[in-house]
């Protein structure tokens, strides 16, 4: 996990699309929540998140079963942001992270299945001088199905 973590703050900080301090730390917050979330680490996912997201982060953790921690040990989740879409007038990021081997929710009750990568958009706003995830719901991959 820590291995994934420096590799994911090394390749932001080495990508040369990044050009300034507020948009290489948005997509850090962005890369270190979508590494919790998608471990299903919801505490630590709290901790990255503006209050009123945490409503959401309660409705994931009570939604996750022993079977879908199961699911999390087969594979190594990896996570890397790969784009960002700034704002120069605002304080708000939208931050775009590929996730591989993630667990996809199904309806409630179904067992969920584990997905081989998703791609994701991440809302990041700065409050206080602090950059945190901001949540309108669960997160919900941009990449289409081929079906």
């Amino acid at each position: 996990m820590k291995k994934l973590l420096l590799t994911s703050v090394i390749i932001v900080l080495t990508s040369c699309s990044l050009t300034s301090a507020d948009d290489s730390a948005a997509t850090a917050i962005a890369e270190q929540w979508a590494t919790a979330f998608f471990s299903c680490d919801y505490h630590e996912a709290a901790a990255l998140c503006t209050p009123e997201s945490e409503r959401w982060l309660r409705f994931a953790a009570s939604n996750t079963t022993e079977h879908d921690l199961a699911l999390l040990q087969e594979k190594t989740l990896e996570v890397a942001a790969t784009d960002f879409f700034p704002d120069a007038n605002d304080t708000l990021r939208v931050v775009e992270v590929e996730v591989r081997n993630f667990l996809q929710p199904t309806v409630v009750g179904a067992p969920s299945v584990l997905q081989e990568e998703g791609v994701f958009h991440i809302c990041v706003v700065k409050r206080g001088g602090q950059w945190l995830v901001r949540m309108a719901g669960l997160p919900r991959s941009e990449r289409q199905s081929r079906d």
